[in-house]
């Protein structure tokens, strides 16, 4: 700065811009503008402050806020309303049901009659009310024993957000609308086969848990009914396809159960519950082996009996394999591991193949299912014969064959 007012220059300081600058002319002594520490925009005060016209943005003055003297608003009623419904919700087992309504809609689509959408909209809503229902008593009869489990330890009866009474009434309220909506919207025996499921799952499934290993084997029929309610909704029960149907649906079961029951069986014996994962290992993985193989026969049914093409049976094929090996895979070890008059347990190492063969079985059944009935209804009989006439692939062949 010295030097500059030795040689004429004179510096002036630019406060806002935070720069030196230089000019030509006299030599003046240095000056700093000083500026005010007041704020423009007060953050803190309870007026609006007048805001500066020359800002290149636009800004708009806070308005006062609130006098301490007035009460803190509450939480908005939306908030109070979720938390009151979300334990109800849970009582249904939202992911169970889903995938008993999409068995349903599947086996709808797949039968070989007509379809309505009012139709439809009843069966889905009838069908995922009844296994709500069938799901709110089953958790409403086993607190004690889910209380013991970390799988089901964070059920709403076990943690106190809902009673055991209130989940019965729930299950009764979703139960009849449901069974009320298949008989009107529907018909009677889809109306009949649905309070049927609610019984054969809440009551008799659900008692023979703590008794006999063969609550799987009912189980498995709780899983084979939504299918022919699907079926039934728009044709004859009488038609053999409708029972490869709710077989193929029946037969997933096993290796779907067998495989994740593998895994917690110790978890399902401590909380008392009788199942052949703990009862039988190798018993487990053999009954899963077999009802894997009988996808093969159920999807080509399908196709003898005329409800889909001729290429599902090998496509289908691919995924039932796929499935079989994994389920192999799984007995082949639970085989070696307890061989018939064995003095001791497996190995560590055999346990840990068990193990991990258990689990691929259950990722490969999780995708197993949907692929199938998504087959199956890309392979439905005539499903084509709509497109090919209107690209008029079909008046070509008409034309030819005339």
């Amino acid at each position: 700065m010295l030097m500059l007012a030795r040689v004429g220059v004179r510096p002036v300081f630019h406060a806002p811009l935070g720069a030196w600058t230089h000019a030509c002319g006299a030599r003046i002594p240095l000056r700093v503008q000083r500026y005010s520490r007041k704020p423009l925009i007060s953050c803190h005060d309870d007026t609006p402050a007048e805001v500066p016209p020359n800002l290149p943005f636009k800004v708009k003055p806070k308005q006062p806020r609130a006098s301490p003297d007035v009460p803190v608003e509450q939480k908005p009623a939306a908030s109070s309303v979720k938390q009151a419904i979300t334990p109800y919700i849970k009582l249904t087992k939202p992911n169970l049901t889903i995938l008993v309504t999409l068995s349903c809609i599947c086996s709808y689509a797949i039968s070989p009659l007509s379809v309505s959408l009012p139709q439809l909209i009843a069966l889905t809503a009838g069908t995922a009310l009844c296994s709500g229902a069938a799901n709110a008593i089953n958790m409403g009869r086993e607190p004690e024993f889910d209380r013991k489990m970390p799988r089901t330890v964070g059920r709403p009866v076990v943690r106190g957000q809902v009673t055991p009474t209130q989940a019965f009434q729930f299950a009764a309220v979703t139960g009849a609308t449901g069974v009320t909506m298949l008989a009107l919207g529907v018909n009677p025996i889809v109306a009949s086969l649905g309070f049927i499921n609610i019984v054969l799952y809440s009551w008799i499934y659900t008692s023979l848990k703590r008794k006999h290993i063969i609550n799987t084997w009912v189980g498995a029929l709780v899983g084979a009914i939504p299918p022919l309610m699907g079926w039934a909704a728009s044709s004859s029960l009488y038609h053999p396809a409708a029972w490869c149907l709710a077989g193929l649906l029946y037969a997933w079961q096993f290796p779907h159960f067998n495989a994740l029951s593998h895994n917690i069986a110790s978890q399902y014996k401590d909380a008392g519950y009788v199942m052949t994962a703990a009862e039988n290992p190798r018993m487990n993985a053999r009954v899963a082996l077999r009802y894997s193989l009988w996808m093969f026969p159920l999807c080509f049914g399908l196709s003898w009996w005329g409800v889909t093409d001729w290429v599902f049976p090998f496509d289908s094929a691919i995924v039932n394999g796929w499935m079989a090996y994994h389920a192999f895979k799984f007995w082949q070890q639970q085989k070696a591991n307890y061989p018939k008059n064995a003095t001791q347990g497996p190995s560590p190492q055999g346990v840990a193949l068990a193990n991990a063969h258990a689990k691929n079985l259950f990722w490969c059944s999780v995708w197993h299912l949907p692929v199938i009935l998504i087959l199956a209804m890309i392979h439905k009989k005539g499903q084509w014969d709509r497109l090919w006439e209107y690209c008029g692939l079909g008046e070509k062949k008409e034309k030819q064959l005339l």
